[in-house]
């Protein structure tokens, strides 16, 4: 990463590439999230840790 000086202080800034690999990334990851939301009848909007707490409930029901 190319450095940067601004008032004294080195600051790293990435690449180009760098930043758009990262974006792709998040969209990427964005999607998933929002496919595995829907999969499991629940919101699009809704966070990980709610996708992860409905499939333990599931699998909770199915082992009883």
């Amino acid at each position: 990463m190319k450095s940067f000086v601004r008032f004294g202080r080195r600051i790293s800034i990435p690449s180009t590439v760098r930043v758009r690999r990262e974006l792709r990334v998040f969209c990427a990851e964005e999607a998933v999230r929002k496919a595995c939301a829907e999969a499991e009848g629940l919101a699009d909007n809704a966070a990980w840790d709610e996708i992860y707490a409905h499939r333990d409930i599931l699998m909770r029901n199915d082992a009883a």
